[in-house]
């Protein structure tokens, strides 16, 4: 999932390089949606969840209700087991996105009124700064993954010199 993550943020860079804003801050959702449900895999999903969202796609288990809990709900699990940081990020991130987001994806008055009525510079920045944040916080989780504490300190340097181009965080 943290493949999709990165791929969703790549995605939005191509889609504000061709103009289409709308689609764009649609796709920072599914960035944020995709890097959730990775962190809540590796730190709080029971084994019976794992094995649920891996198991073969198929008509039967695409139509099955696959009772994995709501994002707000995989953030309260995975607290206090993941590092503090990406739990502090994406309650953060929810926090101030979420209904704004919900409008785009869903095609409510922000997707209609800024599509119609255009997308200021900052507003634009702001997106590319968030993806910036997930894709950064992407980076640290796949480094985690590996075990390796030498990748981890690697990419947390790399992430403290692109500091300007990152979310000011509440931490």
């Amino acid at each position: 999932m943290c493949d999709v993550a990165i791929e969703h943020a790549h995605s939005l860079q191509n889609l504000i390089k061709t103009g289409n804003y709308t689609s764009a801050v649609s796709m920072l959702r599914l960035q944020f949606d995709a890097l959730t449900r990775s962190v809540w895999l590796l730190w709080g999903a029971t084994e019976s969840k794992v094995d649920r969202i891996m198991q073969d796609l198929s008509v039967e288990t695409a139509n099955a209700d696959n009772g994995l809990p709501s994002h707000a709900e995989m953030i309260k699990q995975i607290d206090g087991k993941a590092p503090a940081e990406a739990t502090r990020m994406l309650k953060e991130f929810r926090d101030v996105t979420w209904k704004a987001s919900s409008s785009y994806v869903h095609g409510g008055i922000h997707a209609m009124k800024r599509h119609s009525e255009g997308y200021p510079i900052t507003l634009l920045n702001q997106i590319i700064v968030n993806s910036n944040g997930l894709l950064m916080l992407s980076a640290v989780h796949m480094a985690t993954m590996t075990g390796n504490a030498h990748v981890v300190t690697d990419i947390v340097r790399l992430r403290d010199s692109y500091r300007d181009i990152l979310p000011k965080l509440n931490l």
